[in-house]
């Protein structure tokens, strides 16, 4: 059986791995019903003036998800909040998505559907909703690089998770030992007015565009809040970084004095003008769709490898512990397999995987505004290739 659920949104709170649990234990208390939760680390860079020669610090985090109703977003979102203490500087950040669609198969655990929203619990004045999530996913060689290159460019430190990548890979023969199956995602949250310049930045310093090096892609976020630091120091100032930058929004009384280009006109330093012009405006502009699948972590790579033969490009998987309000001290190993495709093709896709999987599933899609990756140029079939470039 096939239930299908509107108006569903994903609710992802970041925060410290040693808070994680206790967070989770006063959230089931508060009424939620069920949680995804997964390891993470940081970045932070060291406030020295040999930093750039200094390994980062990696702060270990934990990353919660949840899949709930939209009436409930704001309710839940206020709450993790207060519960998670992100009014703290460096304490985490939480975010809302929307989903299109949610479709669940078989007896995969669902948020109960009998319950009202409670209008009173509305947190929409305390949230910022012009926030925008970039994720890079890369080989992890170059991790480093993107995460320096996002903070120069203005972001917070990066969040990074661990994930194993299928698809290409798998077609490769024994050609796949130069090809990692382990990969990273590079996550970041910034407000729309930075959001051009860190995805432009995070782009050129991850080579996306060169044949596997990766993708980058950026969705729209429901409402935030971002409070996530980027400078490590052992000398304690008054404010934060974040702190001051939000201190001169107010007093300018609007964010275009953080465009680096219109600063450069004006005579002042800046750095990164060429970025958005190395980038091809059809792979930045491409509109592509977001699926996820969650499954029990067993089916994972069976599923994972019919979805390819289906036609994907390629997947992404990420591993969960699942935890449930009517057992919050035990969990069940769940996994989630996200793709990238071109629109036309995710509605077919996710029909597909519906039918022709024969195990329970939980799947969603989400617009993916901009994305870049290698694309195989077209070319005739008697032409000779080499890794990607056409030789004579």
């Amino acid at each position: 059986m096939i239930i299908t659920r509107h108006n569903m949104s994903v609710v992802t709170i970041i925060i410290g791995r040693h808070r994680a649990k206790k967070v989770l234990q006063d959230l089931f208390a508060d009424g939620i019903h069920s949680a995804l939760l997964t390891s993470a680390r940081g970045t932070l860079m060291q406030d020295k003036w040999y930093q750039s020669i200094l390994s980062m610090i990696r702060p270990e985090l934990a990353v919660i998800q949840m899949i709930v109703p939209d009436p409930f977003v704001d309710r839940i979102m206020e709450r993790a909040a207060r519960l998670a203490q992100l009014h703290r500087s460096g304490a985490g950040s939480i975010f809302s998505k929307p989903c299109v669609d949610l479709h669940v198969k078989g007896t995969f655990p669902l948020w109960p559907i009998d319950q009202e929203e409670l209008p009173e619990d509305d947190a929409s004045n305390y949230l910022c909703e012009n926030l925008t999530a970039i994720y890079l996913i890369s080989q992890g060689e170059r991790t480093e690089a993107v995460c320096r290159a996002a903070m120069n460019a203005g972001s917070h430190g990066p969040i990074i998770l661990f994930s194993e990548g299928h698809g290409l890979r798998d077609r490769l023969g024994w050609l796949r030992i130069t090809n990692k199956p382990t990969k990273e995602i590079v996550s970041v949250l910034v407000e729309n007015v930075d959001a051009d310049l860190v995805f432009a930045a995070m782009a050129e310093v991850g080579q996306v565009e060169h044949v596997g090096r990766g993708l980058i892609y950026r969705m729209s976020v429901q409402k935030g809040l971002i409070n996530i630091d980027s400078v490590y120091s052992k000398t304690r100032h008054a404010a934060s970084i974040q702190q001051i930058i939000r201190a001169i929004d107010d007093i300018k009384g609007n964010k275009d004095w953080r465009d680096q280009d219109s600063i450069a006109m004006h005579g002042g330093a800046t750095a990164g003008l060429g970025f958005m012009s190395k980038l091809s405006s059809e792979s930045v502009c491409k509109p592509r769709t977001l699926i996820s699948i969650l499954v029990y972590r067993d089916n994972s790579h069976e599923i994972s490898r019919q979805i390819i033969n289906m036609g994907a490009p390629g997947a992404n998987i990420n591993y969960f512990q699942f935890y449930t309000q009517a057992d919050s001290t035990q969990h069940q190993e769940f996994a989630q397999i996200s793709i990238i495709v071109d629109e036309p093709s995710a509605i077919e896709l996710e029909k597909r995987i519906l039918n022709e999987v024969e195990q329970d599933l939980m799947i969603f899609t989400q617009p993916v505004t901009h994305s870049i990756s290698y694309e195989l140029p077209m070319q005739d079939s008697t032409t000779r290739m080499y890794r990607g470039v056409p030789i004579s």
